[in-house]
């Protein structure tokens, strides 16, 4: 019997696969409209090796807090950085990495690792001030309200926890789904004095802040090959945004969950993002829609070359965005022409977020292949 390694699997992999296939371009005459994006340095996570290693997908953005900047690894840990002049502040070395998005509340970091904790971490210092092991790990976004901190685990169920102690408070847990189901996990929304929480049946449902208690819940997304409702919640005024993976964008009323508008085909597992009355919506098709945000009707739409588009930052003449293969869009705002387009290369992409400094007008992304690069905003580029 013959014994492959995975790097040399890996390699026969992607050689069969290259055989067949090639990057697509749906724009083969693209010319960029000047250097709306200007790429400057790049920070490396860890040293560049001369042996194949199978590509990560770092699916966690970085974080602007105050002059650094913040922004976790799957393969090593958390890392604050002084982007201007490139030098980390600390690091912190957790084991299977940081897999969560970064909430930062009052001084302190809160995200879950790859050992199956969730953390609290002195923004200042990088000392720990406290860990909860929820056994698994679990890639949804903590929440922090007050003195609450909500967290939804892999396995469908939603924790309350003290955010200045790590203290159990309650917790609700749903049936487990059968089946495949999509990387990422709901981040808990609070609506006044109720907590908002997508589940992997496709269920949202609406829980009492003090004990967990159910308020009411609501069937969003059945009978799809994926059922997950994984997306951030996102309130603008009285409505409530929730992609469903496989199915809808919904805009619910936040008083009581109920629908005011729906958009088929516009599911996703990434957040809308919302400014100046328009709804920026990346899809889980490959599709990036801008909506009014009251009535749902379409703007523009957009279609990837490739891959799935990252969440939409909005700057003030573009909205930018990252494919999960190959590229870093900028679009013109109000017509959704593409204007700027980067390649980082063949076989990688941007699985995360993008961090924007707006006192720069600097961008920061975080590639699979764990490189941090940064890019400034050249809003008059000709």
């Amino acid at each position: 019997m013959i014994r492959l390694s995975l790097a040399a699997v890996f390699l026969t992999i992607m050689m069969i696969a290259g055989s067949g296939c090639a990057s697509r371009n749906l724009r083969p005459n693209f010319v960029n409209k000047g250097e709306i994006l200007r790429r400057q340095w790049t920070y490396s996570i860890e040293p560049v090796s001369s042996q194949l290693v199978v590509p990560g997908m770092e699916y966690v953005a970085p974080v602007i807090h105050e002059n650094t900047l913040l922004f976790g690894s799957e393969r090593f840990g958390l890392i604050s950085l002084y982007p201007k002049i490139l030098q980390e502040k600390w690091k912190i070395q957790i084991s299977n990495g940081v897999v969560s998005p970064i909430e930062i509340q009052n001084g302190n970091a809160y995200f879950t690792g790859g050992d199956g904790n969730v953390y609290s971490v002195s923004t200042d210092t990088g000392k720990t001030n406290w860990t909860y092991s929820l056994r698994n790990p679990v890639s949804s976004k903590p929440t922090v309200v007050g003195a609450d901190l909500y967290v939804v685990t892999s396995d469908d169920a939603i924790l309350s926890i003290e955010a200045n102690t790590g203290k159990w408070q309650w917790h609700y847990r749903r049936r487990n789904v059968s089946g495949p189901t999509i990387h990422g996990g709901s981040r808990p929304l609070v609506v006044g004095d109720a907590v908002w929480v997508g589940f992997a049946d496709g269920a949202l449902v609406s829980l009492n802040r003090k004990d967990g208690k159910v308020l009411w819940e609501k069937q969003l997304n059945s009978n799809k090959r994926f059922s997950n409702i994984n997306a951030e919640l996102i309130m603008n005024g009285d409505l409530v945004y929730v992609p469903a993976y496989d199915n809808a964008l919904y805009a619910l009323n936040a008083s009581n969950g109920v629908p005011v508008w729906v958009k088929e085909g516009l599911g996703s597992s990434k957040k809308v993002t919302v400014a100046n009355g328009i709804l920026y919506v990346p899809t889980s098709r490959g599709d990036v829609y801008a909506l009014d945000a009251k009535t749902g009707a379409e703007i523009w739409k957009f279609e990837l070359d490739v891959g799935i588009a990252s969440d939409v930052v909005v700057l003030e003449k573009h909205v930018v965005f990252a494919s999960s293969s190959e590229y870093l869009y900028a679009l013109n705002r109000e017509t959704g022409a593409l204007e700027y387009r980067f390649q980082i290369g063949y076989g990688t992409g941007f699985s995360g977020g993008i961090a924007y400094d707006a006192a720069r007008d600097w961008l920061y992304v975080l590639s699979r292949g764990g490189n941090l690069l940064s890019f400034s905003y050249q809003k008059n580029a000709k």
